[in-house]
């Protein structure tokens, strides 16, 4: 499997799952064991950001709007100096950062245009009653 098959699969699972394991995106390799916990906690810190997107992105009330905002703005700003930044933790689990957001933005809008295509709309004679 190519590298960009892999993200792409890598960030449909996590756009898909409901609980994400480290494990799933990588391997332990002998010299790795001790970089384990800072590679959990950057996965943490990833798909946390990731799940606040999702879960804020259609959202009404004021406070989910600006988790949104402050979620979308970490996910869209390249900051290469920050430890926890986006593109870093793209970049140290090999994902490319532009391939995932664009997959944010494409679960964004097919989640706005359902919610579209769910409403029911009445003729104004029925809401009288």
């Amino acid at each position: 499997m190519n590298p960009n098959e892999q993200t792409g699969r890598a960030v449909q699972d996590l756009l898909a799952a409901d609980a994400v394991l480290p494990e799933q995106f990588w391997h332990m390799d002998e010299g790795a064991s001790e970089l384990s916990g800072e590679r959990a906690l950057m996965w943490a810190v990833f798909a946390d950001g990731i799940e606040c997107y999702r879960r804020t992105a259609h959202a009404n009330s004021m406070q989910h709007r600006a988790e949104f905002a402050e979620a979308e703005c970490w996910v869209f700003t390249t900051d290469w100096d920050w430890p926890f930044s986006f593109v870093n933790l793209c970049e140290i689990f090999s994902f490319d950062p532009e391939a995932v957001r664009r997959a944010l933005r494409a679960w964004k809008r097919a989640g706005r245009d359902a919610a579209l295509r769910r409403q029911r709309f009445r003729p104004i004679t029925l809401h009288a009653a």
